[in-house]
């Protein structure tokens, strides 16, 4: 381990999640073990950036830099680079497979492995930039849901694989703004991806069953799924707590900012009798003098309750379009900003028909005490990803246990259908 870390990752890395109402960062030590110590972190709200997309390239510069400036100066190091996420309604998953002719006289290969794993990832549009390719299982023959083919002999080999792409233009206006700041890309992370994996135990991941990590945050409601320790599926609603708070601000001719000082405080995912006594002051705008309304908390839950289970059920339908995710949409991690509103975890349960926990970051050494929150999960999970990803690039993600296979097969053939 001391010498993978030593000669593969880099002494510190700087990672930077870039959301609808934020923008933060942390830099790492990797540390000999190959644990990360932070040495410096950033902070700044979002300008320029709309659900993850860059719409204003100078203030989308100015708060991006803003941040690393902030990280470099508590460091004492220049960020030169960084690991990023992909935030966008426009983020595809594509389930692909392709089979390949191979010789009786020999055993299937690494190189054929990695050969066919290319070819598979050459066929995506030209117009759209792979994030991720996560080979999922493999066949020889006719022995189907293999999770390492190399040593076996037949006379096909075939592989299934997990796709994440992104339209190139929307990767080409983030590295502009990145290369104004005078900094270039590492790795970019399907966010999902990186929120995933920041709450996720190890068996929750390596389960055959399945999980789903809910990111429901202020722009939109993402999900991953993993099954055996694999990212199998994605997708995205593209509203979220925003859409809740200008409902409210609307219903209630307030501020947004007092909107979402309602929603945080006050706001609930269910109603209650006692919600009709309790009264809340409600600053109105567009009045000539200063007035504040007296309204029941009741007719803010009203407002709540609505949006969020017509968000919740737009994720359902989307988990439950194939068959072979209807498990994994029984379990679910909930995490992001609008999981603190309170009796989030039990509509969700109500809605989905699921298991329902709440998902927290991992404790990484000196992260500082903002950190600690639902928001700033993502840049967990980034750093994550960074400390597991040094392989080679093209290599085929090869399980050890072949405990699930025959299970696992049977799944990869129901999901390329």
């Amino acid at each position: 381990m001391i010498s993978i870390f030593r000669s593969s990752v880099k002494p510190y890395v700087t990672v930077l999640d870039i959301g609808t109402f934020k923008v933060c960062g942390l830099m790492a030590h990797i540390l000999a073990d190959g644990t990360p110590e932070i040495v410096g972190s950033g902070f700044a709200e979002s300008k320029g950036i709309r659900t993850g997309a860059i719409i204003d390239l100078d203030k989308a510069t100015e708060c991006i830099g803003s941040v690393l400036a902030q990280i470099e100066k508590q460091s004492g190091h220049t960020v030169e680079s960084v690991t990023v996420n992909i935030s966008s309604a426009h983020l595809k998953s594509h389930h692909l497979s392709k089979e390949i002719a191979i010789s009786e006289d020999r055993p299937v290969s690494a190189a054929d492995v990695t050969h066919l794993v290319n070819d598979i990832v050459a066929s995506v549009p030209a117009d759209e930039e792979v994030i991720h390719k996560i080979p999922l299982s493999y066949t020889v023959g006719k022995e189907q849901g293999l999770p390492d083919p190399r040593g076996l002999y037949g006379d096909v080999l075939k592989a299934y694989v997990h796709v994440v792409t992104i339209p190139e233009t929307h990767l080409k206006n983030l590295v502009t703004v990145l290369d104004r700041c005078h900094v270039g890309i590492d790795k970019k992370v399907a966010t999902p991806y990186a929120t995933a994996l920041a709450v996720l135990n190890e068996k929750e991941k390596e389960d055959g069953i399945g999980v789903t990590v809910l990111d429901f945050g202020a722009g939109s409601a993402s999900f991953a799924v993993f099954m055996n320790g694999g990212l199998v599926h994605m997708g995205l609603v593209p509203q979220g707590g925003a859409i809740i708070t200008r409902d409210i601000a609307q219903v209630m001719s307030c501020s947004l900012a007092t909107a979402e000082r309602l929603k945080t405080l006050n706001g609930a995912a269910f109603l209650s009798p006692r919600d009709e006594l309790e009264r809340l002051i409600v600053p109105l705008i567009g009045e000539e003098s200063e007035t504040n309304a007296h309204v029941p908390r009741a007719e803010l839950i009203k407002v709540i309750v609505p949006r969020l289970e017509n968000i919740l059920e737009q994720v359902g339908a989307l988990l439950t379009e194939r068959e072979v995710f209807m498990v994994a949409a029984r379990r679910i991690v909930l995490c992001g900003g609008t999981a603190e509103l309170q009796g989030i975890k039990e509509k969700t349960e109500s809605v989905l028909n699921a298991n329902v926990r709440l998902g927290r970051g991992s404790i990484i050494k000196n992260l500082p005490n903002q950190f600690d929150s639902y928001t700033f999960i993502t840049c967990i999970g980034l750093l994550k990803y960074v400390l597991m990803s040094f392989r080679p690039a093209a290599a085929p993600r090869f399980k050890k246990s072949e405990k699930q296979k025959g299970r696992f097969g049977r799944v990869l053939q129901w999901l390329m259908k």
